[in-house]
Order: C-alpha cells, then sequence, then structure tokens
C-alpha cells in the first residue's frame, strides 16, 4: 500500500484565505498526480525492533492512513508503516515525513512511535501502533490519538510530546469501563488559529471534544485531552464495552 496526496498544499490550506466558503470549510482539493505516491513502502530503512531485539524492515509492507500538521515552517506527516512479520504479517509503527510544500516529503529512516517494553505493551504488541490523529493545544503540546492492537482488541489510545520525537503514552483515552471497547480513529476538534495558521484544539461550551469510532461515529468530551468520557446518552449513541463500534 502506497501513500498518495489529493491537495495541493497543506500550506497553502492553512494560510489561504476563506472566499466565499464557509468560515470551516477546507478545500478546494486537487488530486496531483504528477507527484503521487509521495511514499512508498520502502525495503531498505531498518529499525532495531526492541521486542524482537533484532533489525526490522519496520516500512516494508505498507505506508498509509498519515495526519499533518504544520510545526516550525515544515509540513510533518505522521504515517503508519508496517513490517512483514509476526502474527498479523505486519506490525504498524508511526513514521514521520517533512515537506516544504505539502507535495515532495523526506522521511526519517526510522519510525518515532512504536511498541516498546512499556507499560502498555500487552495492548500494542504485536499489531502495533496504527492510525495517528494529532493535535496542538495553546501550550505548544501535541496529542496523538492512536490505535493500539495487539491481535485481537484495537483500542483507542493516546499519547503527547513537545518535539514530535520524544513520547508520552498515556495509555487508553477511557477509564475502565470503556477501556476495553474495540474503537479507533480519534479525532479532536480544533479551531483554526488565523495569525499562525495552525490548527489547535479548543474548547466548546468549557470541554473538547472528540469524534471517534469506525462503522458509526461516536462522541467524548475531555478536560485536559488524556482523560475522555463517551457521550452516552440516547441521541448520541451509548457504546458498549466489548462492541465493535
Amino acid at each position: 500500500m502506497r501513500l498518495l496526496i489529493s491537495i495541493t498544499t497543506f500550506w497553502l490550506i492553512c494560510n489561504s484565505s476563506h472566499g466565499q466558503r464557509p468560515d470551516w470549510e477546507l478545500g478546494p482539493f486537487d488530486k496531483q498526480d504528477s507527484v503521487n505516491p509521495i511514499l512508498h513502502p520502502s525495503n531498505t530503512t531498518t529499525f532495531f525492533c526492541p521486542i524482537h531485539q533484532s533489525p526490522i524492515l519496520w516500512e516494508e509492507k505498507d505506508v498509509f492512513n498519515p495526519t499533518a500538521l504544520v510545526k516550525d515552517g515544515l509540513i510533518h506527516l505522521l504515517y503508519r508503516a508496517e513490517d512483514s512479520v509476526g502474527t498479523n504479517h505486519g506490525t504498524s509503527r508511526i513514521g514521520l515525513a517533512l515537506s516544504s510544500d505539502g507535495l515532495t516529503f523526506t522521511r526519517l529512516t526510522t519510525p518515532i512511535f512504536y511498541p516498546s517494553n512499556d507499560s502498555v505493551l500487552q495492548s500494542e504488541w504485536d499489531g502495533g501502533c496504527e492510525d495517528p490523529r494529532i493535535v496542538e493545544d495553546d501550550s505548544g503540546t501535541y496529542f496523538m490519538t492512536y490505535t493500539a492492537y495487539n491481535g485481537s482488541i484495537a483500542r483507542l489510545f493516546v499519547a503527547s510530546s513537545r518535539d514530535l520525537l520524544t513520547w508520552t503514552k498515556h495509555g487508553s483515552v477511557f477509564d475502565s469501563t470503556y477501556e476495553d471497547m474495540s474503537c479507533k480513529s480519534g479525532a479532536i476538534v480544533t479551531r483554526l488559529e488565523e495569525s499562525s495558521g495552525k490548527f489547535i484544539a479548543t474548547k466548546v461550551n468549557g470541554v473538547y471534544w472528540m469524534y471517534f469510532g469506525d462503522t458509526n461515529i461516536f462522541a467524548a468530551t475531555s478536560d485536559n485531552l488524556i482523560n475522555w468520557s463517551p457521550i452516552t446518552s440516547i441521541e448520541g449513541g451509548d457504546p458498549e464495552p466489548g462492541k465493535k463500534t
């Protein structure tokens, strides 16, 4: 699987005027076939896996499911990459690629986020860390929701960083009531900060909001972007522990 891009440039999107379009709308979008795919799987980049205790071709099988933001004047693209080993024929890790124009990307040769010998290993191994979604808060801290997959249950986890390279894993976004609910794809509501062109996590009615799910979409709220509570009203749907959303 290869990674394609369908935006003129993320930089232009962040810094262009909205014209006659609604304030919340991004675009218009145009596929850039002349540069697609922007990333290919690679059989040359290796990573010393702390679990296998050996070098792994960590993005040999797939590169896909990215998230992007602007930092220090460059587009930072965080993407999911898979190797070709393990019980699932592929463990996922998260890589980073940089671009000044949104079309041509240079990637780091090792992943920036991956399963390790830490407190959440049982939830991340050996499916891996999948599907990053990232926001920045007002203080400049980055929060990434991701799917922790152990080969059986896909759980929604969160991590934080100040530089996108060194991460603190916080585990499940939910408490024990919903921790084992199979879910993924946590997208946190942001606002466009006109002065910087950045999308910043924003509170609505005093709390942060996140949409998550898969075939069904649910919502959750938080005071700190780490600990989240699902909306369980009849109108919003009632997630059931252990049920695939």
